[in-house]
């Protein structure tokens, strides 16, 4: 699918069907993405809707260069405004508005991986600090690139690779006392 492609649909002809294939290509992800900030689906949901339905009535739509970071970063900072407005938190603690427990392995090496193993996977994704959890899912799970990364997190992409590192250091130490127990 060509995003861009899908973009200008929906900007010069407000086209249905590519707005339509547009929200279904990225509605699963960014639900993802919300709950780990919200932690409840239906919040999470109308959030998405929110971004999704913004994208169908703006007139600069053809204005945005990267569409995937835009919603991305639009889906975050609407996420940290329910927060805000809710008071959830009081003062912003990366810590508590970072990436929760939702890890998703779903690639085909993860589906020869014994359960076990996938069980430690898992539990040491969720033991990342949070800013590596959530630049880790971001680039692994969800398939964003170092700099599209970077500016969702609003950080650099040094920080991002440097984030990485530690995420892979970290697992890669528990996946070696699994394996050579």
């Amino acid at each position: 699918m060509d995003i861009n492609t899908l973009q200008r649909r929906i900007a010069l002809m407000r086209d249905e069907v590519a707005y339509k294939e547009l929200f279904l290509h990225f509605y699963p992800s960014l639900l993802r993405f919300s709950l780990t900030y919200v932690k409840q689906r239906e919040i999470a949901e109308e959030i998405i809707s929110d971004v999704l339905l913004k994208v169908w009535t703006m007139d600069t739509l053809l204005e945005i260069s990267n569409l995937k970071v835009y919603l991305y970063s639009s889906v975050r900072n609407s996420s940290i405004n329910f927060l805000v407005k809710n008071r959830k938190y009081t003062i912003w603690d990366i810590d508590q508005v970072a990436p929760s427990d939702m890890v998703e392995l779903s690639t085909p090496i993860d589906l020869m991986l014994d359960a076990e193993l996938k069980e430690k996977i898992a539990k040491s994704v969720k033991a990342l600090p949070p800013k590596c959890r959530m630049a880790f899912m971001l680039n692994r799970q969800d398939g964003l690139s170092y700099k599209e990364v970077a500016e969702i997190m609003d950080i650099s992409v040094n920080t991002v690779d440097r984030h990485l590192q530690i995420a892979l250091q970290k697992i890669g130490m528990t996946l070696r006392s699994y394996l050579y127990q």
